[in-house]
């Protein structure tokens, strides 16, 4: 599991009411605005909020668990533990606005998954030639309707259980325009140099800024592919 992070507008400034919560609107402001053109940064930082706040609303709600002897129960030993990963600071201001909050970033990660499956729906993958046996590093060819070619690397996966999606880096090798005999002279290379890479093309019809944003939905795509195809 990820290291649990405090959001900024929690952690910086004073700790007033007002401040906190004008800074609370101003970030979900922003974030809605990012969404639409840099859907990977926008993601994680919803994503990583929101297990900020679905902690804090855990401790929260046990706290007002009622006592063992208030519910009834006949165990006079029995003990009620609760444990989180990571120890969380509460407080009566932070109390006052998280439940709005996680409403809020609730509805920002609702447009992160209509602006993912926007960009999923005009996506396809595949593997280029004959699937190779073993897992290994490889390259995506993922082709725009600008008529560009954006060219990626991927090394090779972790066979660790805990390697999810969101641990599969493709780094970007280069973005050109597309020439149809410069890319098939590329594969002919990669071919015949009996490399062990695995090959994959990626075509888009929709969404042309790859960058930071395409790119979640094709990383995580890909990701899926090599998950199921190579079992790791």
């Amino acid at each position: 599991m990820s290291k649990l992070t405090t959001p900024k507008w929690i952690e910086e400034g004073p700790m007033d009411l007002e401040y906190k919560t004008y800074k609370l609107l101003q970030r979900v402001k922003e974030l809605n605005a990012l969404i639409p053109h840099s859907l990977m940064s926008a993601l994680w930082e919803i994503d990583d909020t929101l297990d900020y706040l679905y902690r804090y609303d855990a401790i929260k709600q046990t706290a007002a668990v009622p006592s063992i002897e208030f519910m009834g129960m006949p165990w006079e030993d029995l003990e009620m533990v609760f444990t989180t990963q990571e120890e969380l600071d509460t407080n009566d201001i932070v109390d006052r606005i998280y439940e709005d909050a996680i409403d809020k970033f609730e509805e920002l990660h609702n447009k992160c998954r209509h602006e993912w499956r926007d960009i999923e729906a005009g996506l396809k993958c595949s593997y280029i030639g004959t699937k190779r046996h073993f897992l290994s590093g490889g390259f995506v060819f993922i082709s725009t309707p600008d008529n560009k070619l954006h060219i990626y690397f991927f090394n090779k996966p972790s066979k660790n259980f805990n390697f999810s999606w969101k641990d599969f880096k493709m780094q970007h090798i280069a973005t050109k325009q597309y020439d149809e005999a410069d890319y098939f002279k590329t594969l002919e290379e990669l071919n015949d140099a009996k490399s062990d890479r695995i090959l994959i093309k990626a075509t888009l019809d929709t969404h042309t800024k790859i960058d930071g944003h395409a790119i979640t939905v094709i990383n995580s795509t890909i990701f899926t592919m090599l998950h199921r195809d190579y079992a790791f």
